[in-house]
């Protein structure tokens, strides 16, 4: 059903970590695996502008070492603010592209551009592979791994970055269920200056869930979807659901969901004591900006940033229907919208 392809991208492939066969992250930057373990050629659409550096940068999180990259403009000089940029869901690479079959749906390159464009305003960034990526894969649990574990790497790398005298400050940088991820990091200790929250859920996942599907599916489906993720969550047998939904249910991926629902966004981000940035594309299909505003009102103190022509991936398009935006997800090519990284580059400055 090809409706289904936008949340496969951002929902059931969050769920799905083990629906790829030992994934391996590629297109990465020349030099940018540091021994790694990281496949694939060198890819034209991941090869950073003259202007900025990359070097490899290790994050270890726990028994895991998780390997990044860090970039600096080519002419710093001083002390730089450090963003650290926290991956949204499923099998993300440090890039912001899926690993395995899903990159077909996912390479959009995000990350890495972001990351570019802060060098030139001149904030160094982090961002690094997930541990279900490349030689780590075969190292986790899958069936084990919660939201904890994601969290636990976000504070591993802030307390990293911290340490190191190259920086002024840091700051951490989530995108979708990132944005989630570092605003837990930061009310468990994670030391930083601020976060920035791109697109972000403000309401409970289960919520954000059910619109997305309630939009692609019939009623009749809703009402076998709503029994069946009770059951599931519950520990039974989830029984009959759509087979687009069927990748949300398998008990490999049990724990990961229930501790995933039991997150509430505007809970979290009215217990937040750090600077908080949130930045919403108002073309964006799987958060909307009623979370946005919901996580505003949450923390008031919090400033809000809106860009009318971005979509998730913060691409500029003009439509909401779900098949045209597909091809935004997949093109590397195609530029990011130029407010972003000016507004997430003037707020850091700003801390």
């Amino acid at each position: 059903m090809k409706s289904l392809k936008i949340i496969s991208l951002a929902l059931l492939a969050a769920l799905s970590l083990c629906s790829i066969s030992a994934p391996r992250a590629d297109g990465q930057t020349a030099g940018a695996s540091g021994g790694s373990g990281l496949s694939g050629p060198t890819r034209i659409d991941t090869v950073p502008p003259k202007t900025v550096i990359e070097t490899p940068f290790e994050i270890q999180s726990g028994t895991l070492t998780l390997p990044g990259t860090l970039t600096i403009p080519a002419k710093s000089k001083g002390k730089l603010p450090v963003a650290l940029i926290v991956a949204g869901s499923g099998p993300t690479d440090r890039n912001g592209n899926s690993a395995g079959a899903l990159r077909a749906q996912n390479n959009s390159n995000l990350y890495a551009i972001l990351a570019w464009q802060l060098a030139n305003a001149g904030i160094a960034s982090v961002r690094y592979d997930k541990r279900i990526l490349g030689d780590n894969f075969q190292k986790v649990d899958l069936p084990s791994i919660s939201i904890d574990d994601f969290i636990a790497d976000a504070i591993a790398g802030a307390r990293s970055l911290t340490g190191d005298r190259r920086f002024s400050k840091v700051i951490l940088i989530g995108h979708s269920e990132g944005a989630e991820l570092v605003l837990q990091a930061v009310n468990r200790g994670a030391p930083a200056a601020g976060i920035v929250m791109m697109s972000g859920a403000g309401r409970p996942i289960m919520l954000v869930l059910r619109e997305q599907i309630s939009k692609q599916l019939p009623p009749a489906e809703i009402v076998k979807w709503d029994s069946a993720i009770a059951r599931y969550l519950r520990g039974e047998d989830p029984g009959d659901v759509h087979p687009g939904l069927r990748s949300l249910l398998q008990p490999t991926n049990r724990k990961f969901m229930q501790s995933w629902v039991k997150y509430d966004p505007a809970m979290e981000i009215a217990k937040v004591k750090v600077a908080v940035l949130i930045v919403q594309g108002l073309r964006d299909i799987q958060v909307s900006e009623a979370d946005a505003r919901a996580l505003k009102a949450a923390q008031p103190a919090a400033k809000l940033v809106l860009i009318p022509a971005a979509n998730h991936v913060y691409r500029a398009t003009t439509t909401d229907d779900r098949l045209v935006q597909l091809k935004l997800y997949a093109d590397p090519t195609i530029p990011i919208v130029p407010e972003l990284a000016p507004a997430i580059a003037e707020w850091i400055k700003g801390r």
